[in-house]
């Protein structure tokens, strides 16, 4: 059981230092972690609907189903996003008691800078592992995130 305790308290510190590395890395352009974790999900959205609409919509509660923060923060994430220019607003056609947030040419011409961000935190939480273990350490945080998502469905 033990080792099971290091599971949960060597993840919450590798979140912490993800938080702390994103905001010491996106505060030279006024941003915060919550705010790249937004813009990193909407990149990945975007990513995944090539050759469609590219820059799809996200309403707020989608986003804080993707990142999990709470609808407060959300809330103040998304009105900085919006007057900063890396997202605009839209009445949602399917529920007029929401809005579509989409990724302006200021939020896809900061891509690359925050693509730039992830390699170098991925090489340096990566380094000196061998890829076979880094293959089957993503196969099983990849399994315990369908498994913690399923306990609060």
């Amino acid at each position: 059981m033990e080792q099971f305790v290091e599971i949960g308290r060597n993840m919450t510190i590798i979140v912490k230092q993800f938080k702390a590395y994103l905001k010491s890395e996106l505060s030279q352009y006024g941003l915060n972690a919550a705010e790249g974790m937004v813009l990193m999900m909407m990149y990945h959205k975007t990513s995944h609907n090539e050759g469609t609409d590219n820059n799809c919509g996200s309403t707020q509660d989608e986003i804080i189903k993707e990142i999990h923060y709470d609808k407060g923060v959300m809330t103040r994430t998304m009105k900085v996003l919006e007057e900063q220019g890396y997202v605009i607003r839209d009445n949602n056609p399917s529920d007029m008691r929401s809005f579509l947030f989409y990724l302006t040419a200021k939020g896809m011409e900061f891509k690359p800078v925050m693509m730039d961000i992830l390699a170098r935190w991925n090489q340096k939480m990566t380094f000196e592992i061998e890829p076979d273990n880094l293959s089957v350490s993503d196969e099983v945080l990849n399994k315990m995130v369908i498994n913690v998502s399923n306990i609060r469905n």
